[in-house]
């Protein structure tokens, strides 16, 4: 018997790319520009079209701060704060998912990472992560897909492997040791991408990694000996920076499987707030197919 999939979708990744990449001819009836609105309305029409029985969106409301922050300040310090218009779409992609009958969830506290980690915990059934974001990788069980909607990509536990020459659930380790520039992570000196995976495909973890340090200096690797020294005078730093690339699956919050239904269709609301966006006649048109 074919058990159901859930959709996991990271909302961020989809309002951004619109944002940048779509471009500023789209006004609402106020004026303001909407072009990161219509392309995100477009991308959540394409997953309804799909018929997913179970559907969750996270979004980002910590943009501007998490936890992850409080543990090290200069965590996505390298991006631009979202301006007034910027936050005025945010808000208006949160409203047309809810008016669209769809499940969502932002938290001050935790990224939209931290929702999907903790929701993919809770429900026992075999996920769809729809995302461009590597780190979301972590999560991918034997069952589970990394989707990259808008590349039509669709990434298994051994795909990943293949990919970044580590299985999903080192993948913090990973991004400890050889760094992440997206978020600011520095990692360590040295030590980048192939190395970090051949630590991890070696010893297999972090924690195993400073349990059996000795054996580091004398790995077929090159520069392993100066690779040591860097494990040893950065230790400190790199457990750090582990504290923050591992994706938090415990979030305290109720919730069932029954709440990722998707509910009745709004529809007057939603050609309400699609007239309120002045969007073209052909988003219109495709609500049609959803009644």
């Amino acid at each position: 018997m074919v058990r159901p999939l859930v959709y996991l979708v990271d909302a961020s990744i989809y309002i951004f790319r619109a944002y940048f990449a779509i471009p500023d001819k789209f006004h609402s009836r106020n004026g303001e520009a909407i072009n990161a609105v219509y392309g995100y309305t477009n991308f959540l029409l394409d997953l309804l079209e799909r018929k997913p029985n179970y559907i969750s969106v996270a979004f980002d409301k910590s943009l501007v701060g998490c936890f992850r922050n409080e543990i090290y300040p200069a965590y996505k310090a390298n991006r631009d704060l979202p301006d007034e218009n910027l936050l005025f779409q945010l808000a208006k992609c949160e409203e047309v998912t809810q008016l669209l009958g769809i499940h969502n969830l932002s938290l001050e506290r935790y990224e939209a990472d931290d929702i999907i980690g903790t929701l993919h915990k809770k429900i026992a059934l075999p996920k769809v992560i729809v995302t461009r974001d590597k780190d979301l990788g972590q999560l991918i069980g034997p069952e589970d897909t990394l989707w990259d909607f808008a590349n039509g990509i669709r990434s298994s536990r051994s795909d990943i492997r293949k990919k970044i020459g580590i299985w999903p659930e080192q993948i913090p380790d990973y991004l400890a040791l050889a760094g992440d520039p997206v978020d600011n992570i520095p990692g360590a000196p040295g030590i980048g991408a192939k190395t970090a995976a051949a630590l991890l495909t070696e010893f297999g973890s972090l924690e195993e990694i400073y349990s059996s340090l000795n054996q580091v200096s004398t790995m077929e690797l090159r520069g392993a000996k100066k690779i040591y020294h860097v494990l040893v005078e950065y230790q400190d730093q790199i457990m750090l920076y582990r504290r923050i690339t591992g994706i938090v699956c415990d979030i305290p919050i109720e919730i069932s499987l029954k709440d990722l239904q998707l509910t009745s269709l709004m529809i007057e609301n939603i050609m309400g707030f699609f007239n309120e966006m002045s969007f073209p006649e052909k988003v219109f048109k495709r609500i049609e197919y959803l009644k």
